[in-house]
């Protein structure tokens, strides 16, 4: 392993999802005939070697990761070893039972993925998913965490802005607030004019658009954010959902060879010097993007 490597590993348990978000590449059914769970056995397989190497391992895909059946075995492996654990959720398929693990005080953020404060408003876009139910589950495990004292576990609230619910902007800040979770995030579309529908009327909601990504700029490629899929294919970050850039495969080979292996050195070569095609003509994800439009910690 070279003196520069990953600190961060984003790991997707599966891509099968509850929900039907129009502007998901899940949502608009591109994994249907590819699709499936991540055993704990092969979880382990790639965390193994990199445990005293990572600080951070992100739980998250283009699925709802409480749908996978070893998810809590993850979550518990990753504490077991020290690694910080960040999760999103859209919080359906979250229960008590569930909920109830995270008594365990683990190093862990929770980020439940809740857009709207009716179903009117919250329907538009987590199409199939129940408010009602999501913000008794954020209400629930927030009651955990201060019935317990659960200083190690971060619980966020991200609320995406859209055309439709940017008019509850103003009040999800006390709704967050009321309820007692730790942070709350509003969040930035990333919509395409296919999408434009979705785009929030007001400017100051929407995201910067840039023509170009800037070298050096993106942490996913440098120092690197190494995405494994369901199935052990290894893409260079999560906004190659198409698999254009396979690095190879972690049930065959050892992530820390592949990390090393003379495409993946070329890929954070290229972009470093301006000439990697998928990170510095095609990709829009910049540092300079309004992802994250404010944030607010009720936990200080």
């Amino acid at each position: 392993m070279p003196k520069k490597h990953f600190k961060y590993l984003m790991i997707e348990p599966t891509n099968v999802c509850n929900l039907r978000c129009p502007v998901c590449p899940r949502g608009n059914s591109f994994y249907e005939n590819n699709q499936g769970f991540m055993s704990f056995q092969n979880f382990k397989k790639i965390v193994r070697p990199v445990k005293d190497l990572i600080e951070n391992v992100n739980l998250w895909g283009f699925g709802e990761p409480f749908l996978a059946p070893d998810i809590m075995r993850m979550i518990d492996y990753a504490g077991e070893n020290n690694i910080f654990v960040t999760i999103h959720t859209n919080a359906n398929a979250l229960n008590k039972k569930i909920m109830d693990r995270f008594r365990k005080n683990y190093r862990a953020r929770i980020s439940f993925s809740i857009d709207g404060l009716t179903q009117k408003t919250y329907g538009y876009y987590r199409r199939g998913g129940n408010p009602k139910k999501v913000l008794d589950n954020l209400s629930y495990l927030v009651g955990i965490k201060k019935k317990y004292n659960l200083y190690r576990t971060e619980i966020v609230w991200q609320f995406l802005i859209n055309n439709r619910n940017e008019r509850e902007v103003p009040y999800v800040k006390e709704a967050a607030k009321k309820i007692g979770v730790d942070r709350l995030r509003l969040k930035t579309i990333n919509a395409s004019k296919k999408y434009k529908e979705f785009i929030p009327k007001n400017e100051k909601y929407q995201r910067e658009k840039d023509d170009k990504i800037k070298a050096k700029k993106c942490g996913f490629i440098d120092p690197g954010i190494p995405t494994v899929l369901w199935n052990g294919d290894v893409v260079v970050c999560c906004q190659d959902y198409k698999k254009d850039n396979i690095m190879g495969n972690v049930f065959k080979e050892n992530l820390s060879d592949i990390w090393d292996s003379d495409r993946y050195q070329k890929f954070r070569k290229d972009y470093k010097e301006g000439i990697n095609d998928f990170c510095n003509t095609k990709c829009k994800f910049t540092k300079k993007s309004k992802i994250y439009l404010k944030e607010f910690n009720f936990s200080k």
